[in-house]
């Protein structure tokens, strides 16, 4: 059958944004079969790519099963970059252990590789902390504490740790709590700043543990960030 490089998998992108590829190719290529994937754009080349894994992390993508298919999504990633939708047949190629997704304008160069991160992750619990101190809890979270009823928490910060405790209640908290459809969100900067702690440059997206009603989370990522700043500041 050739080299891996050499190989041509054919699929079909939706008008939706979903990328499906048909069992009977998975069967005759035979394509890596894994529940995630981690996705990668190249803003240069204006390619998209992922690699099947069946190790769940904070960036994973879910890969869908679907009857005679697998369907995953790359609409968010391909508007990174500035690529459109097109729905329609397309050709999918190797790269070492990604599989690449050109889309209909190929470019003649090509850049390195860059992670893309889930918005909601495949299977983890995740919170998100933004540049302007806004705290967002994914869908899977809000829905663990059940914080439609669970309305309100209060932070507590361990310093050493560095970790953050937040423990829900349904009107007993200092901080509330506001649910949409998708995730639930709050405004964190006040608690941030009286903690000592600068605002975000970009939006930190972690993993959390949660036990009942209680939420930690690891708050290290804002702290890097201030570091990396100072570093790049130095040279």
């Amino acid at each position: 059958m050739g080299s891996q490089s050499d190989i041509i998998i054919p699929a079909k992108m939706d008008v939706r944004g979903f990328l499906r590829i048909q069992e009977s190719v998975i069967k005759a290529l035979k394509l890596p079969r894994a529940p995630y994937a981690d996705v990668y754009v190249d803003p240069i080349g204006m390619r998209v790519a992922f690699e099947p894994t069946k190790k769940l992390n904070e960036n994973s993508f879910r890969i869908i099963p679907n009857p005679a298919s697998i369907l995953i999504y790359l609409k968010g990633a391909m508007k990174s970059i500035g690529m459109t939708v097109e729905s329609g047949e397309c050709e999918l190629a190797y790269e070492g252990e990604k599989i690449v997704f050109y889309g209909r304008k190929q470019q003649k160069k090509t850049g390195s590789w860059k992670l893309f991160t889930c918005r909601n992750s495949a299977g983890l619990p995740m919170l998100s902390i933004g540049t302007r101190g806004t705290l967002v809890l994914d869908k899977r979270t809000s829905e663990l504490v059940n914080t439609r009823e669970n309305s309100t928490f209060t932070a507590e910060f361990d310093p050493k740790k560095k970790t953050f405790k937040l423990i829900f209640s349904k009107d007993e908290g200092e901080i509330n709590v506001r649910t949409i459809a998708s995730h639930a969100n709050a405004s964190f900067m006040g608690t941030l700043t009286s903690n000592g702690i600068t605002l975000p440059e970009k939006r930190l997206r972690t993993a959390c543990e949660i036990k009942g009603n209680v939420v930690k989370f690891n708050a290290e990522g804002l702290f890097k960030q201030k570091k990396d700043k100072k570093k790049g500041d130095s040279k």
